[in-house]
């Protein structure tokens, strides 16, 4: 991707986490829930299986996922990985990749629930870091 267009996506990607931030913060998840694609049930035996995908869309799931942690750690607001998954998901819908939403949960050494959403695309997780620690709870699928 050349800068230019590393540039553009990035402050695409910067407006979508304002707007996905606002939309978490106002919006109760039922509303926000068709944002997100068509549910798909977690295996408990591991993550989903995210949809098969193409050299092409992977290089495009690298590239949005870049743009997308690269503008969330500029945004003067929280842009955690819920916005940054709803953001992924737009735009990799506008791209037309097909890619899984997964939310997970994990227990931390404190006894608390932690929650956590990322994106993935074939084999690549596009948002959300390492999930290797976090059980799939549920999974929303978008395919063209």
């Amino acid at each position: 991707m050349t800068s230019a267009r590393f540039g553009l996506a990035t402050a695409l990607a910067w407006c979508l986490l304002g707007a996905t931030r606002l939309l978490t913060v106002v919006l109760p998840f039922a509303a926000v829930r068709r944002l997100l694609g068509e549910p798909t049930a977690p295996d408990t035996a591991g993550p989903p299986a995210p949809p098969d995908a193409s050299e092409r869309e992977l290089a495009r799931a690298r590239a949005v996922g870049r743009a997308v942690r690269y503008a969330a750690t500029r945004t003067p607001w929280t842009s955690d990985c819920y916005p940054q998954a709803l953001t992924a998901r737009i735009l990799l819908r506008g791209a037309r990749v097909p890619h899984t939403v997964v939310f997970g949960l994990l227990r931390d050494d404190a006894g608390e629930l932690l929650a956590h959403a990322w994106v993935r695309v074939g084999t690549v997780t596009v948002t959300g870091g390492s999930v290797r620690s976090w059980t799939p709870v549920g999974s929303f699928s978008w395919h063209p």
